[in-house]
Formats: structure tokens, C-alpha cells, sequence
């Protein structure tokens, strides 16, 4: 453990102007605080936080940073108060040490509200002061170090986790990758140590048999920088078990099939001797196609800035290099902390600029639209996880998304009214589906209209965490309510079957415990106060007539929200309904044929008919049972006979298929029961297909 002379020779190396003396108060004020307090380990509490400033010191940065990371544990193990540290060490700091509290208690067995209302006031703190999240890096690096203290497997485990999850994706994002790496490594031990051993034993063994490979592929590529004249300094790198077995999992491949375990960096002076080493190596070596990316062009989300190529090498092994400058490659080793320089002792802290992080934009937006801790924490995870693809808006403005992301989730990180008003894309000038996958270098121009609105099923394929969110916002608010206007039609219904009048003076809402009308309607639409509920509470539940002339006509649901259209048998406009409902679902549309009505509680029936004031454009899916020759032309005859009759295919399944026949499952979007029977006539009268029969 590092003296507090010791630290303070330390920030002096890069900071003579550093406050000592206020290094010097923090340590002893830490010591005294935590007092007789012991680690898992038995050493004193004391020498986690010294060990924190220490690697805080070692990246450089700042002495308020310093101080924070000697106090960081003070105001919540100690019965230090954030007021007094205000008052000793000033304003800064204690901003600084409340920030790092506050991520301190996120975990995954922390009470929703509380765990939510922590990850708000952490992501308002680094969107104020990058350093927060420095520290808390650095501190949970420290702790990841002396994870095998801990005698608990389960809690090992959890911290393991939380610590894949949450903080490397944290630290990949302001580009600490030195921290992220060991983050991952350690975690990846505790979470899966047969599969680590078996990585880092084959990794040795790989050693052992080829142990002057990156010493003579080195020579080799300085031999031909310097005959370019180039001056480069060239470093091999292996890459790291969890990073391997992430490949392994990624490509479904075993480490044999893995050949750049290696990573050779050439570091160059300038950005045009980037481009020259490049050409340099794809001359001197064939390039593997699909493997270079200039992230000196388009730099990632965290400012990472390199170019990165797979060539074969000079012992005819796949070889990667990486090309970049001294500084370029302290940003990728040290991230945000790279950015940290000193002036007449004051900081210029270039990177702590949030315009430089847009992803933290991203977070807050998250947490604007989500609505459970689980689901911000979900959403949170996908903002921070995956690589990168770049595309363009049609004015040139560079859009980076998670590689994977649909025309959708762009739409969303233009803007959320962009997102959520979208009704089409153009990617280089062609029209596409919106689930369209971008790819690099994509055009990519958003159609929108003041009438649309985002659909349920856009969920299922966007890839961000800001689309998904606001999404979910969107299907919650419709989906209120749709169950409020549900709730009453049902009540209104149980009302009429009785013979009572209806009114909502008769409702006894304290029974049902809802302070509110609209909270007993919304309960009732889904199914968490059932009908016969509130027959038994009618007055004059003697004049009940179960079985009178009343239904609920379906008017404006939108389908898969408040009512849902049964998938076993796929209603459409015109075919006689029962409803049923369906706890936490609502209402559940079926024809009065069903097979699967006969598990259903006969209670839960609700007479239903279609209203004559449903649009005439609404689409309803139906699906059919196709036999066909098999013949080239059957296909195109069953779709251009399904398009003429007004109809479209949402989804087909080949069933079987043999040298004579085809068997299909097709879904079908139509208005209504009668432009299905005119399709179905029209395909029975075609000579290719044998037989249609809907499902």
C-alpha cells in the first residue's frame, strides 16, 4: 500500500503543481474514518481506497480525482455525511463522491425503485462530470482484484456478473480497454473457470510451440518499414481468454481455428505515416478480404482512432495489426483518462466534455422512456454492448448504431419524433423494408408521416436501446388506454346482462381496491378483476341473466395490445367471435369453432360481434393450407392470384415438399372473411394448385 508521500511523488510526476497537502488530509481523513474496519481479505478497509487513488494516480489524473478516490467509501461505510465532506474538502469533491455512491448501489438484488432512481442520478452525474465514472471503474477494478476473498460462490458470481455487464461495457465506452480487459478476464474466471483454464493452459501450449513468433514476425515487419523509411515501434499483444472464448461463442469455432490470437501494433508519429505503414504492409503481404476498418476516418463511439488490417504473414499465419499513432494509442489503452493534461495547475480536461460521449445522450433518453429497473437495466446493456456500423443521413451527417441496427433504431437516434413518426426508408435510394440490417457506409433516408406510429411488432428486430424504449413507451401509453376503454365496455356489458342500468355510482371501488375509476376499468380490460367478479358485487345479482342479448362490439383495438386475435384460429372480420378473458392479457378473440375453447372457464366468456364501425382497411391475418404442383411457375400463379383479390402474404412455411407436391402455410392479411373466400376460390380454380383449406 502506497504512503501518502508515496502517492503524492506519484501525481507529482505529471502534476508539480499538485495540492500534496490536500492528498495528505484526504489520506489521513480516509485512514481515521474506516478505522479498525476489515476487507474480506482481513487487511485493513483502509488499503482499498489508497489502492484506488493509486491507479487513479497512475492514469494521470487530476487531485480532485485523487481525493475522491481516497473518500469514495466514506459517506456510505462511514458515518462520515456528504455535508461534511462538503465542508472539508469542498463542493467538488463531495459531487464527485456522491456520484460514485450512487452507482455503488446499483446491483441486481437491489428493489426496483431504488436500483432505477440510483442509475438516473449516476448517469446526471457523469453527464456532469466524466470523472465519476472514472472512479468507480477504478474502484471496481480494485474489488475485481480481491474477488477471491470473498468465501460466498454466489456472491462472487453476482459481482462477476454485474461486473461483465455493467462496468466493462462502461469502460469499453470511454475507451479504458487496460480496465475493461481485466474486468473481463477475472470475471470471466469466476463465471466460467473450466472454460478459462482450458483457454489459458491452450494459450501456454501455443507458447511453448512457437515461442519465437512474435519476436521474428516483429523483425519482419520492421525490416520492411525500415526499408520504406518508416519509423515505427512494433509490439505484439496477445488477446485476453474472455475475448478468445467471446470469438469462439461468436464464430462457433474451437481455438485451433483461431489464428490472430495475436495482435501486432505499429506505432507511428503522424496520421498520414498511419496510411503510409498500411500501404507499407498490403504491399509486402497478401490482405485478407473483409478485414480492414479505418477507425481513423470514422473513430468509435469512445473516441477509439486506428487502422486495423489481417494480412498473411511472414510465416503464412493470419496476421492483425493495428496502425496508430502515440497519442491515438494512449486513448485506446487509456480512454477519457488519456484526455487529462495539466496547465499552471489547472486541468484542461478535454475529454470530459459529455458531447464527446453521445451514447450518455443515449442512456438519459432510456431512462426518460423505460419503465421498470429491469427493462432500463435491459435497455441500458444493449446501448452499451455490441461492435459498430456507420451509415449516413442523406445531408452527410455520420449516424454510429450497434452493428445488427435496423432502419428503425436509425430513425430513433436522429430524433424520437423522427423514430416515432417513421413510415418508410430509402437506403441508397431503394425503398426497403424498415427491419431492413444496415451495413456500412449505408445512405440511409427516413420517410415519415404525422400519422403514423410506432408498431408492437417493431420491438422484436431493433437492436438499440433508445429505439426499444421509446417503443415500449409508445405500446404503454396506447396500451392504458385501450385497457381503460376495454374495462368499461366489459363493465358496461356485465351491467346489461344483469338488467341493471348502468352506473358507475354502483361501482364500489375501495372492494377492488382502485382509488380511481380508470384504475378499475384498466384492471378489469386486463383480466385482474374478472367479470364475475363484479356481477357478485352488483346489487341485484338475482336479476343476472348470464346469457341476455348484450356483446361488446370491437371498435378501434389495435390488435396484440388491449385485444388479441387467437393464433390457434386466426379470426377475421365476418367469422362468429366469442371472446375470453384472459388474466394480465385482456381480451382474447376466438372463433366460436375453436378447439381450444373447451379449456377455457366458461365464465370468462364474453359475447363479442364486429362493429359497423371498424375500418374498412383494417387487416386481419388469415392462414391457409396450400397443396401445389411442383412446378416453377405455381408459386408466382398463388401469389399474383392472392395480390388481385385484394390481399397480401405476411409470412409462408414450406410444410413438406417432394419431387410432385408442395405443401405450404401461408398468412394472409385481408379485410375480411369475404375477400378470403374469394381468394380461396380463386386458387381452387387454378389447375396447379390440388387442394386449399384454411387453418
Amino acid at each position: 500500500m502506497y504512503t501518502s508521500s508515496q502517492l503524492i511523488d506519484l501525481v507529482h510526476t505529471y502534476d508539480p503543481d499538485a495540492n500534496g497537502d490536500l492528498i495528505r488530509k484526504a489520506y489521513i481523513f480516509a485512514m481515521e474514518s474506516h478505522g479498525m474496519q476489515k476487507r474480506a481479505s482481513g487487511s485493513p478497509y483502509f488499503y482499498h481506497p489508497a489502492e484506488v487513488a493509486r491507479i487513479l494516480a497512475e492514469l494521470h489524473m487530476d487531485v480532485a480525482t485523487v481525493v475522491t478516490g481516497l473518500l469514495h467509501d466514506v459517506i456510505e461505510d462511514t458515518n462520515v455525511s456528504f455535508e461534511e465532506i462538503g465542508e472539508i474538502f469542498g463542493t467538488e469533491i463531495a459531487f464527485l463522491i456522491e456520484g460514485v455512491t450512487k452507482l455503488s448501489k446499483i446491483s441486481y438484488t437491489s428493489s426496483q425503485v431504488r436500483q432505477t432512481e440510483n442509475f438516473r442520478k449516476f448517469l446526471m452525474a457523469i453527464t456532469q462530470d466524466i470523472r465519476v465514472l472514472v472512479v468507480k471503474l477504478v474502484d471496481r477494478l480494485h474489488n475485481m482484484r480481491t474477488l477471491n476473498y470473498i468465501p460466498s460462490s454466489d456472491k462472487r458470481k453476482r459481482i462477476a456478473l454485474e461486473s461483465l455487464e455493467i462496468y466493462a461495457p462502461l469502460a469499453e465506452r470511454v475507451g479504458m480497454n487496460v480496465i475493461k480487459d481485466e474486468i473481463e478476464d477475472i470475471a470471466f474466471f469466476n463465471l466460467h473457470p473450466n472454460e478459462y483454464r482450458i483457454i489459458t493452459q491452450k494459450l501456454d501450449l501455443i507458447r511453448s510451440q512457437d515461442e519465437h513468433f512474435v519476436e521474428n514476425t516483429i523483425l519482419a515487419l520492421r525490416k520492411v518499414f525500415s526499408d520504406s523509411g518508416i519509423h515505427a515501434t512494433i509490439t505484439g499483444r496477445e488477446k485476453t481468454a474472455y475475448s478468445i472464448w467471446k470469438k469462439m461463442q461468436k464464430q462457433n469455432v474451437n481455438l485451433e481455428q483461431i489464428h490472430d490470437i495475436i495482435a501486432f501494433r505499429v506505432i507511428v508519429r503522424t496520421v498520414e505515416q498511419c496510411y503510409m505503414a498500411l500501404g507499407v504492409i498490403h504491399t509486402n503481404f497478401q490482405i485478407m478480404p473483409g478485414r480492414f476498418k479505418d477507425y481513423i476516418s470514422i473513430p468509435k463511439l469512445n473516441n477509439y482512432r486506428s487502422l486495423h488490417t489481417t494480412v498473411i504473414g511472414p510465416f503464412k499465419q493470419p496476421v492483425e495489426v493495428q496502425i496508430r499513432t502515440e497519442e491515438m494509442h494512449r486513448v485506446a489503452e487509456e480512454g477519457i483518462a488519456a484526455h487529462w493534461s495539466y496547465k499552471n495547475g489547472d486541468i484542461v480536461a478535454g475529454g470530459n466534455d459529455p458531447k464527446n460521449y453521445n451514447w450518455i445522450r443515449s442512456l438519459i433518453a432510456i431512462l426518460q422512456n423505460s419503465g421498470s429497473a429491469n427493462e432500463i437495466m435491459d435497455n441500458s446493456k444493449l446501448e452499451m454492448f455490441e461492435d459498430e456500423v456507420f451509415c449516413f443521413t442523406t445531408k452527410g451527417d455520420l449516424i454510429t448504431l450497434p452493428k445488427g441496427a435496423t432502419a428503425v433504431d436509425f430513425a430513433y437516434e436522429i430524433h424520437t419524433e423522427v423514430g416515432n413518426t417513421c413510415i418508410g426508408v430509402r437506403i441508397n435510394e431503394k425503398m426497403v423494408p424498415l427491419k431492413t440490417v444496415l451495413r456500412n457506409g449505408d445512405r440511409v433516408d427516413i420517410l415519415t408521416s404525422p400519422y403514423q406510429h410506432p408498431e408492437a411488432s417493431w420491438d422484436s428486430f431493433v437492436v438499440t436501446g433508445k429505439a426499444r424504449s421509446c417503443i415500449r413507451k409508445f405500446i404503454r401509453s396506447q396500451e392504458q388506454g385501450e385497457y381503460i376503454s376495454l374495462g368499461f365496455h366489459l363493465t358496461k356489458y356485465v351491467f346489461d346482462n344483469a338488467c341493471i342500468n348502468f352506473s358507475e355510482n354502483l361501482i364500489n371501488l375501495r372492494k377492488f381496491n382502485c382509488e380511481k375509476l380508470n384504475d378499475f376499468y384498466s384492471k378489469v380490460g386486463r383480466g385482474l378483476i374478472l367479470p364475475n367478479a363484479i356481477r357478485v358485487a352488483l346489487p341485484s345479482e338475482e336479476n343476472m341473466n348470464l346469457y341476455g342479448d348484450a356483446s361488446i362490439c370491437l371498435i378501434d383495438y389495435v390488435p396484440g395490445i388491449a385485444v388479441h386475435f387467437a393464433e390457434c384460429c386466426h379470426p377475421i372480420m365476418g367469422d362468429k367471435i366469442i371472446g375470453v378473458i384472459q388474466p394480465k392479457k385482456g381480451l382474447e378473440i376466438h372463433v366460436t369453432s375453436c378447439s381450444q375453447l373447451e379449456n377455457q372457464v366458461s365464465q370468462n366468456f364474453i359475447k363479442v360481434k364486429w362493429s359497423q364501425e371498424n375500418d374498412e382497411g383494417a387487416a386481419f391475418i388469415a392462414r391457409l393450407r396450400i397443396i401445389m404442383l411442383n412446378k416453377q411457375e405455381s408459386f408466382a400463379l398463388v401469389t399474383n392470384i392472392i395480390s388481385s383479390n385484394g390481399g397480401s402474404i405476411a409470412n409462408l412455411k414450406i410444410e413438406h415438399r417432394s419431387s410432385d407436391f408442395f405443401s405450404l402455410l401461408i398468412d394472409i392479411k385481408v379485410t375480411d372473411v369475404i375477400r378470403l373466400g374469394e381468394i380461396q376460390a380463386s386458387l381452387r380454380a387454378c389447375s396447379n394448385i390440388k387442394s386449399v383449406r384454411r387453418m
